[in-house]
């Protein structure tokens, strides 16, 4: 009778220990992250007693979570992969936005505006106002060019504060892991559950994961590893590799500005990881800033020197339009009491085309007098307009890219691939949203909660704890009989 107890005692226990489980499961139906649990039973080892085997009952042999680490594992690179589109979808959206044309007011419009100035110029060589047409139009390519080539700059700046961002938050993430780590490995020495620990260590994986492409395993001393693709460990058991994020000369930019925020581990500050991590919300910062917004400042400021160089090449050739003083010879002084007379730069612009847009702007000599705005190809000749018309003309020469595309199309060619890049993020943003949707809901079925299924579990052990119950009552009714006996 004493074994009938403790016979009913254990499935008391047990059916307590599912009841508790399952109320738990319920209470956490809506946490995110959360894996159900399940107790894992097995019968007691059994005795011998007078030749016969007999069974002693059940036992609790651990709370399991149920999960399978393979969907994990495809879930987190799908995060990074969906994360890594959808923000590279965002940033290219933000530059394609400098490029838009507002009612009808943008470089490619302005640059014709100023090619048709030059030629209503040429109609009217003499005309002083058509002079300060032009000029005023030269200014409003020079600030366009500007505003552009600001706008992407601004752009690169602004990735570099979400770099510092995301590295505090990586770090933060890193540091609850490894605290989950020393709790995780704490309480299975003393042989408690760590469930829930763990499924609050696979959210925080999973949200650094948005960060980069992340590898997780168990080393060979049982330590809980989490590193970077391509860069390194981060977390190892119980400690993690604080990452750093500072401006670096223009001699050690990768992104080509002065000032440019890199990436390194702070125990390692002269070795630059800025470009090697994979995926996710970091390495999409990274090439938007590295290689779409460093292209098309190239590109710009290769338009801007081509621009300014075709105008000036033909500008320079002619004669200002005044009165020009001729030698005896027949020669003509290059300067008079006015300045220069020929070889007079419309545009001033660097001699290196890396940065260019930042030294363009009208020649000193067409900023102070219109007059050395050269439509005369000869001196003293008021009706002559060759070189306003050439000038004019340059607006359908094919003088960009090695003479394969005019200015207009080699604009047009950058803002379109521009927009080409864009469509792409988008359709691959919404595809990796799918992939990571749809592994979601197979990790939901596996993991998460029914609670239909947890009502039928609650009903199924309260029967079995009244079950197990009512076996120690009958056993104490047997006991009392037997005690009655001897009275």
């Amino acid at each position: 009778m004493v074994d009938i107890l403790g016979i009913g005692n254990t499935g008391l226990i047990a059916a307590k220990k599912s009841l508790e489980t399952t109320g738990h499961n319920i209470a956490n139906v809506n946490t995110k992250g959360y894996s159900r649990q399940r107790v894992e039973q097995s019968s007691n080892i059994p005795i011998a007693r007078s030749g016969i085997i007999q069974g002693t009952g059940t036992n609790v042999r651990s709370i399991d979570r149920t999960h399978d680490p393979f969907v994990e594992k495809r879930l987190q690179k799908a995060t990074s992969n969906e994360s890594y589109s959808r923000f590279r979808f965002e940033e290219m959206e933000q530059i394609e936005n400098i490029f838009n044309e507002v009612d009808n007011e943008g470089l490619n419009n302005i640059i014709n505006r100023f090619y048709n100035a030059f030629r209503e110029l040429s109609s009217q060589p003499d005309n002083e106002t058509m002079r300060s047409v032009v000029r005023d139009t030269a200014n409003l390519v020079v600030k366009d060019f500007r505003r552009i080539r600001d706008s992407l700059d601004l752009a690169s700046r602004s990735i570099d504060q979400k770099i510092q961002g995301e590295i505090q938050d990586i770090n933060a993430i890193a540091k609850n892991i490894t605290e989950l780590n020393l709790k995780i490995a704490a309480l299975e020495a003393s042989g408690d559950e760590t469930g829930d620990l763990r499924d609050q260590r696979d959210l925080a994986i999973m949200e650094m994961s948005k960060s980069f492409k992340v590898h997780t395993y168990v080393d060979d001393q049982n330590h809980f590893v989490v590193s970077a693709v391509g860069v390194g460990t981060i977390v190892a058991g119980g400690q993690y590799q604080e990452l750093a994020a500072a401006g670096s000369s223009l001699k050690d930019s990768s992104s080509g500005m002065d000032g440019s925020v890199e990436v390194f581990f702070r125990s390692r500050p002269s070795q630059k990881i800025t470009q090697k991590f994979k995926s996710g919300r970091l390495s999409t910062l990274i090439r938007v800033r590295n290689k779409d917004t460093q292209d098309l400042q190239k590109s710009m400021d290769r338009l801007a020197y081509d621009f300014a160089n075709s105008v000036n090449a033909i500008h320079r050739r002619g004669y200002a339009s005044r009165k020009v003083e001729v030698n005896p010879d027949g020669s003509i002084n290059e300067y008079d009491k006015k300045g220069r007379v020929t070889g007079i730069d419309f545009f001033e612009i660097q001699d290196d085309p890396m940065g260019s847009i930042y030294s363009l702007k009208l020649s000193d000599e067409v900023e102070a007098d219109i007059s050395n705005i050269v439509t005369a190809l000869a001196p003293n000749s008021p009706g002559d307009n060759r070189v306003s018309l050439a000038i004019s003309k340059l607006q359908h020469e094919k003088f960009m890219a090695d003479g394969t595309a005019t200015i207009e199309e080699e604009f047009l060619k950058t803002v379109g691939n521009v927009g080409v890049e864009v469509g792409k993020a988008k359709l691959d943003a919404e595809q990796m949203e799918g992939i990571r949707v749809q592994l979601d809901t197979v990790k939901e079925r596996i993991s998460g909660v029914s609670l239909d299924e947890e009502t039928s579990n609650m009903i199924r052990f309260q029967h079995a704890y009244d079950a197990a119950a009512k076996v120690m009552q009958t056993a104490n009714e047997m006991f009392d009989t037997v005690l009655s006996i001897k009275r």
